[in-house]
């Protein structure tokens, strides 16, 4: 930060996932003012040193929200969060920000498509095949919001929807093609490789992480996207 620069207020961001039009993310913009100095001490906490690649557990995760600190002449700073032992966002430091005073709240929409949408919902409005493999998945952080799809048609976007496919038995030979699928993206060992994980809805009902074998998906697994 410039020596200058005292923060007066943090502005947060939260997107909205509920009613979601095609190329569109709408979200909520708060600002927070208090005494900030706990805030800054999180922010400014080191990261943890990163586990031995494998050793991380399989789980979704929520994207954090964006975050900005604002000072009393109207400058921003958008500050980076330090991460965990597996390289994941400490929300400590947001969570913080959220017990000051909330005093404007606004709602924007913002129109995105492609690789905005892509980035921002951690999933792509333009369907691609899922590419199998042989070895079963380990260790993948995957996204929380997925592209709807019936056959290549692009049909919505789900709101926050978190799964664990640690249980998950491999997939039996099947050859019935899905007509309905869910997709979204999945990091594996290190933030650069991000790829597709797409859900069957119908057809052999799988789970397909780009490159990986294909896992039986359970009941439980599919309710959320059958409702």
């Amino acid at each position: 930060m410039p020596d200058d620069f005292v923060p007066v207020a943090a502005i947060v961001c939260d997107q909205i996932d509920e009613g979601v039009a095609p190329d569109t993310v709408p979200y909520r913009e708060h600002r927070y003012e208090g005494d900030l100095t706990e805030v800054i001490r999180l922010l400014n906490a080191p990261s943890e040193s990163m586990l031995i690649r494998g050793y991380c557990p399989t789980y979704s995760v929520v994207e954090p929200p964006q975050i900005w600190l604002v000072d009393n002449r109207g400058r921003a700073i958008e500050p980076t969060l330090p991460t965990g032992e597996c390289g994941l966002p400490n929300h400590s430091a947001i969570a913080e920000i959220r017990t000051l005073e909330m005093v404007t709240e606004f709602e924007h929409d913002v129109s995105v498509i492609g690789y905005d949408r892509q980035r921002v919902s951690s999933c792509s409005p333009h369907y691609s095949e899922a590419l199998l493999g042989s070895e079963r998945a380990g260790g993948l952080t995957i996204g929380y919001t997925y592209c709807l799809f019936s056959g290549t048609e692009f049909t919505g976007v789900t709101g926050e929807t978190g799964i664990s496919i640690e249980d998950l038995a491999p997939a039996e030979p099947c050859s019935m093609s899905a007509t309905r699928t869910a997709v979204t993206t999945y990091v594996a060992d290190w933030p650069s490789n991000i790829r597709n994980f797409t859900i069957e809805l119908d057809g052999c009902r799988r789970v397909i992480p780009d490159g990986y074998a294909p896992l039986e998906a359970s009941k439980e697994l599919l309710a959320p996207f059958l409702r």
